[in-house]
């Protein structure tokens, strides 16, 4: 009798009491899980992230490149959103992928979609040249007399094109689709851009890439 009402006794308890123990447990292993991330995560400062909408990237491994280029300077990841530049779904790709990235590469026509959003959100060259003087060197994209974008390939110029790598790097041409402009852009709120002074990541990594395209 003594362990029937024992067993009575404890499903009793349990069910009083069941839902507050899960929930204890849940939050001890939300709590390690948070500790956990806190302690192993990779943080912004050590990850650039590049989104790109053209008609392809031609080599992925010139990124891992970089990554290790940088390994000594606190670089842990370099990860790179590329999607087709005539995708209909595009613009919700960069929301999911692109609005924060460190540097972001867009086609004219794309650009022009989003010019009134670039003084909020994107840095003008002249800042940035500051420190990296060779963006001096390239044709730009400008908004009201403000240069925003780095000119990557143009459309109608071979000359300039073969000046520089970048089409060895990424697929700016599509048959059957009109050629395009395209430029690098560097987002204003991006942690490696932060201080100008220090030559944080973000401006080593730009002028790696500058100098290594020319």
């Amino acid at each position: 009798m003594t362990l029937y009402k024992d067993r009575e006794k404890a499903k009793s308890y349990f069910y009083y009491y069941g839902w507050t123990i899960l929930v204890f447990i849940a939050g001890f292993f939300l709590i390690f899980f948070f500790i956990f991330q806190a302690r192993f995560a990779v943080k912004r400062t050590q990850r650039v992230d590049l989104f790109i909408a053209a008609h392809g990237l031609k080599d992925y491994e010139y990124f891992n490149k970089i990554q290790k280029q940088f390994k000594s300077q606190g670089l842990i990841e370099f990860n790179v959103y590329a999607y087709l530049e005539d995708d209909p779904n595009v613009f919700n790709y960069f929301s999911a992928n692109g609005e924060k990235a460190d540097f972001v590469v867009f086609s004219e026509t794309n650009l022009n979609d989003l010019k009134e959003y670039l003084p909020n959100n994107y840095v003008p060259l002249s800042d940035i040249a500051k420190v990296v003087d060779k963006v001096n060197n390239f044709e730009t994209y400008k908004y009201e007399e403000t240069s925003y974008g780095i000119k990557l390939f143009d459309k109608d110029n071979d000359t300039y094109n073969n000046k520089y790598k970048f089409k060895d790097l990424i697929e700016f041409t599509k048959e059957g689709t009109d050629k395009e402009n395209y430029y690098l852009l560097i987002d204003k709120e991006s942690p490696n851009f932060d201080d100008a002074n220090k030559h944080t990541l973000g401006y080593s990594v730009l002028s790696y890439f500058l100098d290594d395209m020319t």
